[in-house]
């Protein structure tokens, strides 16, 4: 079903003939036409050593521009120096500011929450998607809502993001060098700085209101991929079909950007300055860049923390799977470290109805659409039990 009065165009479809093209959105930065091929550079180099050279501002100064002053976190959860050559180990949060909240002593919602391990010696990429209504517990400063998305607002580490990162290293046992933040405004307008992004949409997306993006190869315009991220009424498991959707975006994304010529470069810049903050150095940033575009797309994959949906005092939440989730971190995520048991996990598992195994897929099937969607992780919410002390502890 396609609603003629959708104000979420679809720019363009490789595998049918459509009148909602990039040219006639009203939410397109740019036309439809063919993607000219982008060859590999090291672009992102070479703009930064042109605003050096005409701005004279130095090193320190493009340093302090480009990460946008972020400090930086506690030295003790970053990963051992015995391996820091061997793996980067990096948190990506997208940050959310919901209208009617008072947000002037804070950051916003983390919405988005992704660890992100680089084995530089295999290169290859592993990506954990952490829900976020992940439960950490009642000792975690949350407001209340016991939920991960709470903590760096809430918690008293600055930078605000080390409230985050500290937590996913205590309670996984995961090591995190660096960390980036992303306002989630900076999306749509990226998206439309480069005229729109080619992205695979798995199957048809309808919302309540029957506006529908159609499933094939599309070039979507900024307000077309927000909806394709946001929309989750979609999925009998809500959130978490949402995710698994989501990486759609981000092979989309990381596929663009490993391919970036000097313009485009050019084009996001004003956005990413002011929408993005990170620790990583400027000198740090242009060797990961470097190496990353190596990567081949079948060494990236994506993975979801092994959970469900659960009704928690009257309240939907996510809870991890332990043992699951052990078994996932230690395959994917410690390739040159000790295995941790679940036991030693102090995430908390508050049921285990279901089966998941976290859908793992690898870029390059999510690319040509042959990935296979997670039907078997979907879930319903059980019935609500009383709080348990002792699991909160």
């Amino acid at each position: 079903m396609k609603n003629k009065s959708n104000p979420y165009s679809q720019a363009n479809d490789n595998n049918r003939k459509s009148s909602n093209s990039a040219e006639n959105s009203p939410y397109s930065g740019g036309s439809s036409t063919s993607k000219k091929k982008k060859k590999k550079s090291n672009s992102f180099l070479k703009f930064l050593m042109v605003i050096l050279i005409c701005t004279g501002v130095g090193y320190y100064g493009l340093n302090y521009i480009v990460t946008g002053g972020g400090a930086k976190l506690p030295d003790n959860i970053a990963t051992p120096d015995v391996i820091d050559q061997d793996v980067v180990n990096i948190l990506l949060a997208g940050i959310d500011y919901e209208e009617g909240r008072n947000y002037d002593e804070g950051m916003g919602l983390t919405d988005v929450v992704m660890y992100i391990s680089y084995d530089v010696k295999g290169n290859k990429i592993s990506m954990l998607q952490i829900p976020r209504d992940t439960y950490v517990g009642e000792n975690v400063p949350t407001g209340g809502t016991k939920k991960l998305n709470a903590v760096a607002r809430l918690g008293e580490l600055d930078p605000a993001i080390a409230n985050l990162a500290e937590v996913v290293n205590d309670q996984l046992s995961l090591p995190i060098d660096n960390y980036i933040t992303i306002d989630m405004d900076a999306f749509k307008e990226v998206i439309n700085a480069l005229g729109g992004i080619e992205v695979t949409v798995p199957f048809d997306i309808e919302d309540d209101f029957g506006n529908v993006l159609e499933a094939g190869t599309n070039v979507l315009d900024g307000a077309t991929a927000e909806f394709m991220v946001r929309q989750r009424h979609a999925y009998s498991n809500s959130d978490l079909g949402r995710l698994e959707m989501q990486r759609y975006m981000y092979s989309a994304l990381l596929k663009t950007f490993k391919s970036f010529p000097i313009n485009d470069v050019f084009k996001v810049m004003p956005t990413y300055l002011k929408y993005v903050k990170t620790d990583i150095s400027l000198a740090r940033m242009c060797g990961l860049a470097a190496k990353i575009i190596s990567v081949p797309s079948e060494n990236i994959l994506m993975f979801t923390m092994p959970c469900q949906t659960y009704n928690y005092n009257g309240h939907s939440i996510v809870t991890a799977h332990k043992d699951e989730t052990a078994e996932m971190l230690n395959e994917h995520f410690r390739p040159y470290s000790e295995p941790v048991p679940a036991s030693e996990l102090k995430i908390i598992e508050l049921a285990h109805t279901v089966e998941s195994d976290g859908t793992p897929q690898s870029m390059d099937k999510i690319d040509d659409g042959t990935a296979e969607w997670g039907e078997g992780s979907v879930t319903e919410p059980v019935e609500s039990v009383p709080q348990d002390s002792s699991a909160a502890e």
